[in-house]
């Protein structure tokens, strides 16, 4: 369903109604003249440094060592010989004759004229290089420049759109289709075609080659069957293939505003891309949900229709498709796979965004990349590539938090606080730990957590989390800043076993408010908390499910601390007023 859903969408957007020919980035257009002379080099980027996209021949899928060049564009390897380390001949020479022999057996089927300047080009090419390297804006090529050709009197337009160049393309193409093999019924559009042996690279996906991976491949005899090589196994026709290859490209592509045109990065392995089967902005209002730009205050508007989830009578059973994706050297890998209408996501993305809601956060969405990012280890490492997916889960299906994502950011919290943006990274720490405790679970019952301070709460982890919150600021006040705190050293043992710790802790607090007069209001609230708490020891351990209370508790307190306080207006006696108004 996945691939016939990708196709839908080319035959959509129109990326596919030319199935020869492919959007693609080209750096520089070569102007030559009839008889193959160089006449200049012009870069195609506009004010803000971005190439032009133009139409080329569909670009052949490339892997290994081997040369299997474009056909009237490609790199400044194949194209010229230049950039890299085989500038100096080797594989940058084997590359431009592969190019070239392109280039002859066009000309020789053609006769066109555009083709005969090109193929004169090549004849002269060695001649013609110094000359072409001095109008290269660096007077150095590195090899990835995309280069077309251009015949100067031809009013601008690539060899390559020429009439008689693509009717010669499109005939290689559809003999080479009519070549791979007898017709067989196609398992993304159920036609009868003959299958595309090999399928095309999906490119810019995390963890995988630079060049592009294979979404579907045989490339091993573990993965064949009856004999079947290649494409045969699973049967899937060229148009088909390119078509889907061509709309994940598509979404991945990158944008002045995003790193994805239509995904979201998770961590640095994988990558949520998502769209619909009818065009709607609920794609953008999603990713801009999950990943906020840098100007995230725009967003507030945004996430408050989320926020409030759906209208009454408002159902849109517009389908809503999400992939999430992670690379494997050659391979990309589909970490998951959904489906649901964009109705239904909406009220779970009301949800979603409420159970991670907390005080501190201004309305302001969390992305999926900060909440990943503050419960990683030091170094970013520990955490599975599938943690990224099951949040995606979280908000499209309004499924549980994984669990795993609770002690990861307890295990985080018991960790020294973080040198850059502390007050975020806890908050969203934080936040993870609400919200996993708010959703049911198998094995647990959702737990109400309330969004700030909660006063009347009464369980004792909650309280001992506070407890925590009042004597470090109690430290605070007394000490000033210095260089480890109570929580830089007793906040795991406070968390998970309290009794080792906290009368410690009380009698050390009695030291620091000697030395502030009192404490003042943090001293007043520790007394409080104390008062609210059962007449029994502390709990010698506590689960993990009561170490997360313990986060909000202490998260809370501490977040109550930095609001400004309003001094409450006290009434006069009741004899004093009334004297006034006599």
């Amino acid at each position: 369903m996945m691939l016939q859903a990708l196709y839908a969408l080319a035959q959509r957007e129109h990326l596919v109604d030319d199935p020869d020919y492919e959007t693609k980035r080209v750096d520089y257009l070569l102007h030559l003249d009839r008889e193959g002379r160089f006449l200049g080099l012009m870069p195609t980027a506009d004010d803000e440094g971005r190439a032009r996209e133009i139409a080329v021949p569909r670009f052949p899928k490339r892997s290994g060592t081997g040369t299997n060049p474009g056909f009237l564009f490609d790199n400044a390897k194949y194209v010229l010989g230049l950039g890299g380390d085989g500038e100096a001949g080797g594989r940058n020479e084997k590359c431009v004759e592969a190019f070239r022999g392109l280039v002859d057996a066009l000309t020789t089927a053609t006769d066109d004229v555009g083709a005969r300047a090109v193929a004169r080009f090549y004849e002269r090419r060695r001649e013609q290089l110094p000359e072409i390297v001095a109008g290269h804006p660096d007077k150095a090529f590195t090899g990835s420049e995309w280069i077309a050709f251009v015949l100067d009197d031809d009013d601008q337009r690539a060899v390559h759109e020429r009439p008689a160049v693509r009717a010669y393309w499109s005939g290689q193409r559809s003999a080479a289709e009519a070549g791979a093999g007898a017709p067989v019924r196609c398992l993304v559009t159920g036609d009868m075609a003959p299958p595309a042996r090999v399928h095309g690279n999906i490119k810019r996906v995390p963890d995988a080659q630079t060049a592009g991976a294979t979404l579907v491949g045989f490339n091993a005899e573990a993965f064949t069957s009856h004999g079947l090589a290649q494409g045969d196994n699973a049967p899937v026709s060229r148009a088909a293939a390119e078509g889907y290859v061509t709309a994940l490209n598509w979404l991945l592509q990158g944008t002045p505003k995003r790193r994805y045109q239509y995904g979201v990065p998770i961590g640095n392995e994988g990558v949520m891309v998502c769209w619909t089967r009818v065009k709607t902005e609920m794609v953008d209002t999603f990713i801009d949900l999950m990943h906020p730009p840098p100007d995230a205050d725009q967003l507030v508007s945004a996430a408050e229709s989320p926020y409030q989830g759906l209208a009454p009578g408002d159902l849109d059973e517009t389908d809503f498709y999400a992939v999430t994706l992670g690379g494997n050297a050659a391979r990309v890998v589909v970490r998951d796979w959904l489906v649901t209408t964009v109705g239904a996501l909406k009220k779970n993305l009301a949800a979603y965004f409420e159970a991670l809601h907390i005080a501190g956060d201004e309305g302001k969405p969390l992305s999926v990349r900060l909440l990943l990012a503050s419960v990683e280890s030091p170094g970013g490492r520990g955490l599975s590539p599938e943690l990224g997916a099951r949040l995606f889960r979280c908000a499209v299906r309004g499924e549980a938090f994984p669990v795993e994502l609770l002690g990861a950011a307890l295990r985080r919290l018991r960790l020294p606080p973080d040198k850059v943006d502390e007050r975020g990274k806890l908050r969203a720490r934080c936040a993870l730990v609400k919200a996993t405790l708010s959703r049911p679970c198998p094995g647990r019952a959702p737990k109400e957590v309330s969004v700030s301070l909660d006063e009347t709460n009464s369980d004792v982890p909650y309280l001992l989390g506070r407890l925590f919150a009042a004597l470090e600021r109690l430290q605070a006040v007394a000490q000033g800043d210095i260089n480890a705190t109570i929580r830089d050293r007793y906040f795991g043992a406070a968390s998970s076993t309290p009794s080792l710790v906290f009368s410690r802790l009380l009698r050390l607090s009695m030291h620091h408010a000697a030395k502030t007069d009192g404490g003042g209001w943090a001293e007043l609230t520790k007394s409080r908390i104390i008062a609210a708490l059962p007449a029994e020891p502390f709990p010698r351990t506590l689960s993990l499910e009561e170490q997360g209370l313990f986060a909000i508790g202490y998260y809370h307190q501490r977040q109550k601390f930095f609001e400004k306080r309003v001094e409450p207006v006290v009434a006069p006696p009741e004899d004093e007023a009334a004297s006034t108004v006599g």
